[in-house]
């Protein structure tokens, strides 16, 4: 019912969280007053309306090693987020992801009558086979793990145990986390923006942002990378296939433009080969990537994701879509079935300079092939839209906030566990 407070937890600032900010618009435009409890490193308390919904930046400290945030700083930011969602006393709380499942949780506990939705944004479990490969190898790559394994085990503990809903980014994910949990098939939303008409004065912008003559081709690589998911080789390589390409500039825009770690690669566009070919921006504002991304011609998938990574749903497949631009990726199989579904995209090796550069080179160089896919790409975006996305959120709501068989299920079920 609307009327019903509502609180999400994310463990990060939820300045350019789309997906988190895409969800709490959503929830209080039908009604609901919602709360985004949020982490605000090295920062103090702070406030934000924004859309409809408040949120609420708790101040954390950033930890120098994923050991110390894990033994020392995870649980008192955890238990300080816990606190402030406490005194929300929603109706609903809202885990964003799985490391917002112990405050979101703690939090529920305490209010009378609470339900608990877990939002699970990516995997949301590893082994200890791809625990190796999260941590780099150091003398804390063994401590680290085990605290990471007991955190992982704590988190699965609550969704398997104490949560009213479960919900997905995709098929595929919604699969093998209802076969790893031994719960009901989770609700799949994907993180798709909404549809919205780009004017055509809008299109230059990116490449008045990079200084090219508007008809350039652009290609563009957007979004938010981590070495530690298989980011790095693959981009370096989209980075130097600009200087094979037979028209046309690479670009890649977001964290990798601002981050230490992608220091590298920001020279790279320096380099004689590559210097007003090849680009690296920082990341925009949400609102804004739509209007950067039409005026691109591709969109590139460079990632080679280590094991259960393979099956996310990246935000630029849906965002790539949007905008009708015909997409180059790697072995990720939920963009290569919405790919080959719609005929909007190529597979390329990202491990290898050649087989990017020819792909793209293809695509470049036959225009009816780039038409076909276009227009698939923008059939695919009639389907996969916030718009459509959005009622299969708020139907999770009502569900939990208006059938009473579904709560008694629920209270039975919390039951069972001490």
């Amino acid at each position: 019912m609307s009327g019903e407070r509502v609180c999400m937890l994310v463990r990060n600032d939820c300045r350019t969280d789309y997906r988190v900010l895409k969800e709490a618009g959503s929830v209080a435009r039908a009604g609901y007053r919602v709360t985004v409890v949020a982490a605000n490193t090295y920062g103090p308390l702070e406030r934000e309306t924004r859309d409809g919904f408040e949120i609420i930046r708790v101040p954390v400290e950033r930890a120098r090693t994923r050991a110390a945030r894990y033994v020392n700083l995870f649980p008192r930011a955890m238990w300080r987020m816990a606190e402030v969602a406490r005194e929300v006393g929603a109706a609903v709380y809202h885990a964003q992801d799985a490391d917002a499942t112990v405050p979101a949780w703690l939090a529920a506990r305490r209010v009378p009558g609470a339900k608990l939705i877990y939002d699970a944004h990516e995997v949301g479990f590893l082994s200890f086979t791809e625990m190796w490969h999260y941590y780099p190898f150091s003398w804390m790559t063994i401590p680290g793990m085990i605290s990471g394994w007991g955190w992982q085990s704590l988190f699965e503990w609550i969704i398997r145990h104490k949560t009213d809903a479960v919900i997905t980014v995709n098929d595929v994910l919604a699969d093998l986390q209802a076969a790893h949990y031994n719960i009901p098939r989770p609700t799949v939303v994907m993180n798709c923006p909404p549809l919205a008409p780009i004017t055509g004065e809008r299109r230059d912008v990116l490449a008045e942002r990079i200084g090219v003559a508007p008809k350039t081709p652009i290609v563009i690589c957007s979004g938010m990378f981590g070495l530690d998911r298989g980011d790095g080789a693959g981009l370096e390589n989209l980075l130097r296939s600009a200087a094979l390409l037979h028209r046309g500039v690479v670009v890649l825009m977001g964290n990798v433009g601002t981050l230490p770690e992608f220091e590298p690669l920001r020279a790279l566009t320096a380099s004689p080969e590559l210097a007003g070919r090849a680009f690296v921006l920082p990341a925009v504002p949400p609102t804004d990537v739509a209007t950067y991304l039409a005026g691109a011609s591709i969109g590139v998938f460079p990632r080679q994701p280590r094991g259960l990574f393979r099956f996310a749903s990246p935000n630029k497949l849906f965002e790539y879509m949007a905008v009708g631009l015909p997409m180059v990726h790697g072995d990720m199989p939920p963009v290569q079935a919405i790919c080959e579904q719609y005929g909007c995209g190529l597979p390329c090796d990202p491990g290898s300079l050649a087989s990017i550069a020819a792909v793209l080179n293809r695509l470049l160089d036959d225009p009816e092939l780039y038409q076909r896919m276009h227009n698939g790409a923008l059939a695919a975006a009639q389907v996969y839209n916030w718009q459509a996305q959005e009622q299969v959120l708020l139907d999770v709501y009502r569900r939990l906030l208006a059938d009473p068989a579904s709560q008694s299920a629920t209270a039975n079920r919390k039951s069972a566990i001490p």
